[in-house]
């Protein structure tokens, strides 16, 4: 610093002018580099974007045009069926910026529709009714914003979800234990939109037809949705299975469907379901990953039936090809119905787990078989590993600015070792239940072996019934008959005199 004594003793001309245009450059630097600030709500304070910078996130940074704020029409489901969900979301244009300590690593340029930008609308559905929304990005050039230096992985659309609680990551990482068919990438950023703080979320990838990187499907498949809110499109497709559950369509756009398209999903969809109600829904489905999925919901405990999301895809036309359940989607109601089954699993699945057809039971537990060993401590070493990455340290120093710009009380680290921890629990009640869903002699798949089996057995003979040997062949001779009633019945004597 330049005190008042030693200035006044600078005795050249030149000295003097040399000092007197560096104050006056410094001052005209310190007034066009003012602090930019960003809001936090409505009667708070504002803070420095570099504050934001500083928690060590990636910031992305949207401004839209004229400052337009995405909106919709909120409306609720029509009577007799429930939930609540958003239509005729503005599609709003804007410019978008990803910071990454500081630097700028992406810029999609001022919006020129087609050329450059993107756009921003509110996605979700009861989500969408929270203060703060969930959102889908569409870029209009394709980019990867995971930076994986590889053209395959880039795409217009990208979605900005809640993840407060890091439940989607813990849901992903079972997806990705499960070996479902697609995990989505993901990564965690601080959002400001027109110079407001939005908090934290999780930008991923959307789930979508784009056969390098997402969910690969022929130009002549489809990608459904077995969806509670299908009476927000404009066309669906209704599933008798579940009362308020139709099919609605993610590829191709409901609004691109032909006439033929609708007549063969419509009747390969019935077809389907059919084949559940006969047993012979191996000819139609992947029932590992059908599975696989139920397998998840179970391991999470997830407690929504209605919310959670079950995808289904389609990849060709050609009659043995299977529909495929190929990830797991939706994990905000996880960890809320510990010792029980998920609400999905009592709800949704009732008509594999008593199927006559036993093979949906066999591949459930073979699914459990495998991915079980281990599992909690992988769920443990998932959270302390988080916690030592820069991407974890800057999630941890970012949830007071979340907590404070939305009135919210996320603990700091999230306890993620109580998160961990809490999969032990849950894998041992699992072991014991799913211990009991295929005991030896149980014909009706029901747990318990009784003479109800023996009555479902009779039945199998007298008309014929559709079944997997498994389920009653107990001589294995590759029939159902008068041997296989003997063998129950003996069985059942022993029971009664065991008791």
């Amino acid at each position: 610093m330049v005190n008042n004594y030693h200035f006044a003793r600078l005795k050249t001309k030149s000295v003097k002018w040399c000092l007197s245009a560096l104050l006056l450059a410094t001052c005209v630097l310190d007034a066009s580099s003012a602090e930019r600030m960003v809001g936090m709500g409505v009667e708070k304070d504002s803070i420095p974007f570099s504050q934001v910078i500083a928690c060590g996130l990636p910031v992305l940074d949207i401004a839209t045009v004229d400052g337009e704020w995405p909106d919709g029409e909120y409306v609720r489901a029509p009577s007799g069926y429930s939930g609540k969900s958003i239509i005729n979301a503005t599609n709003v244009p804007g410019r978008m910026k990803l910071y990454e300590q500081g630097v700028v690593t992406f810029d999609t340029g001022d919006f020129l529709d087609g050329v450059r930008g993107m756009k921003i609308k509110i996605r979700g559905n009861s989500s969408a009714f929270g203060d703060k929304k969930p959102y889908k990005l569409t870029l209009q050039q394709k980019a990867d914003l995971m930076f994986r230096n590889n053209p395959s992985y880039r795409d217009k659309d990208w979605l900005l979800i809640r993840d407060d609680m890091l439940k989607t990551m813990q849901g992903f990482e079972i997806n990705r234990l499960l070996g479902m068919a697609w995990t989505p990438a993901y990564r965690y950023v601080n959002v400001v939109i027109n110079d407001d703080y939005q908090g934290i979320y999780m930008l991923v990838e959307s789930v979508k037809r784009n056969v390098s990187c997402r969910l690969s499907v022929a130009k002549d498949g489809f990608i459904v949705e077995h969806d509670t809110y299908w009476w927000t499109e404009s066309y669906h497709v209704i599933s008798h299975m579940y009362q308020g559950r139709h099919y609605t369509f993610k590829y191709p756009d409901a609004d691109e469907l032909t006439r033929a398209d609708k007549t063969f999903i419509k009747e390969r969809l019935d077809a389907y379901e059919t084949s559940i109600n006969n047993g012979t829904y191996p000819e139609y489905l992947d029932v590992m990953s059908m599975a696989k999925w139920c397998l998840g919901q179970d391991l999470l405990a997830t407690s929504d039936a209605g919310g959670v999301n079950r995808f289904y895809t389609l990849n060709d036309r050609q009659p043995g090809t299977l529909l495929v359940v190929p990830l797991m989607w939706d994990f905000d109601s996880a960890e809320f119905n510990e010792g029980r089954w998920s609400r999905p699993h009592l709800v949704l699945m009732g008509m594999f787990f008593n199927n006559v057809n036993r093979a949906f039971v066999d591949a459930y537990v073979s699914a459990w078989q495998e991915v079980s060993p281990g599992l909690p401590t992988k769920m443990m070493s998932l959270f302390a590993n988080f916690t030592l990455t820069p991407e974890g340290k800057g999630f941890a120093a970012s949830i007071d600015l979340n907590n404070l710009r939305w009135d919210t009380q996320f603990l700091s680290g999230v306890n993620l070792s109580d998160r961990g921890f809490w999969f032990y629990s849950r894998v041992a009640w699992l072991e014991k239940a799913i211990g009991k869903l295929n005991p030896p002699y149980d014909v009706d798949i029901n747990g318990v072996v009784d003479v109800s089996d023996l009555n479902q057995l009779i039945n199998m003979m007298i008309h014929k019934v559709p079944t997997n040997l498994r389920v009653a062949d107990f001589n294995h001779d590759g029939d159902v008959d008068t041997d296989d009633m003997n063998i129950l019945v003996n069985v059942l004597i022993r029971k009664l005199a065991d008791s």
